[in-house]
């Protein structure tokens, strides 16, 4: 009996692993909803950039970045090229603007920038 309870836990444990792993390869990773918009009109000094290779692999960000169009990569640029006050602070942090990939606005209003 005891041996038939290790095998149904290393089953059941093995199961989760992989129904976990499949559900990740599953989920459709979204560039996030009018983010341009939020971009070109964000106003303030809450705001962090983020290097992607700081990002796991496998996260949701690390995975919609790494699958932006170019189209969206475009609109991102023209959004952040459009907020004179956003790029005079992202200058003064040495920041080159072509290397922005994406961006997040959190709950609280701040801006994550995120750059290859």
């Amino acid at each position: 009996m005891n041996r038939i309870a290790k095998l149904s836990i290393i089953a059941a444990l093995s199961a989760m692993t992989f129904g976990g792993i499949s559900y990740a390869a599953s989920t459709t990773m979204n560039w996030p909803a009018q983010i341009e918009q939020t971009v070109h009109s964000f106003k303030g000094d809450k705001f962090t950039v983020v290097n992607i290779d700081t990002l796991d692999k496998l996260s949701e960000t690390r995975t919609w970045i790494d699958q932006a169009t170019p189209a969206q990569l475009a609109a991102l640029h023209k959004a952040v090229d459009g907020n004179k006050d956003l790029v005079a602070k992202l200058k003064a942090q040495n920041v080159e603007l072509n290397n922005i990939v994406g961006a997040e606005q959190a709950a609280d209003g701040s801006l994550t920038l995120y750059l290859k």
